[in-house]
Parts: structure tokens; sequence; C-alpha cells
């Protein structure tokens, strides 16, 4: 095994260089996938009550309702450089938290149940 190693390193060091940082681009995004599964499928992350915390992009996903719709309920553009939370959607409108998080309650309640 080392004198393959070797044999590689040697002779064609750019390819495995390129084979490790493939391997670990690879690894980065599996462990990003298995990690999300875990969280998602663990029953205290679904369902959560709206709170000012949470993301347009968590109440869709918490909620199973497409982002768009969430964003479109609580009058957010598609375009932020960053993902604002409920609160901070609240701040920009000049509103209170509660009425945002009212109007994320009402658009849970629209959906109905699955």
């Amino acid at each position: 095994m080392r004198s393959a190693l070797r044999h590689l390193w040697t002779r064609h060091r750019p390819a495995l260089v390129g084979l490790i940082v493939a391997l670990a681009v690879v690894a980065f995004f599996v462990a990003r996938f298995v990690a999300f599964s875990v969280h998602w499928a663990d029953p205290d992350h679904r369902r959560q009550p709206p709170a000012a915390w949470m993301t347009p992009r968590y109440i869709s996903l918490a909620w199973d309702i497409p982002p768009e719709e969430v964003m479109r309920a609580l009058g957010v553009s598609d375009r932020h450089d960053r993902r604002p939370t409920l609160g901070e959607i609240a701040r920009r409108r000049g509103v209170p938290e509660e009425v945002v998080l009212d109007e994320v309650r009402a658009l849970i309640d629209a959906q109905g149940p699955e």
C-alpha cells in the first residue's frame, strides 16, 4: 500500500491531490446531508409553534408549506442578502413581532391538517 501511494505521489501528484480534494468535498456534502436529514427527522423540529427567531425557510420546512407562500404571506421579496428572522421582518415593516407571528399562524391554519 505504501509503495502504491509513494508511486502515485511521485508520478501523479496533481491527480492524487485532485482526488483528495474531491473526496474532501464529497465528505463535506455527505456530512451536511446527514446532519440535515437527522435534524428534520426529529419530531421535535417539526410543527413547532412560530417564534420570532425562526426564518421563513424554517417555517416552510417545519410546516411543509412552499417557501414562496411563506414569503408572499409575510410580504418579503425573494431577494435578500441573508435570511431574515420573523423578528427582523417585523422590525423592517415597523410592526410588533406578534403581528408577523399572527400572519404565520394564519398561514399555517389555512394549510389545514395533513
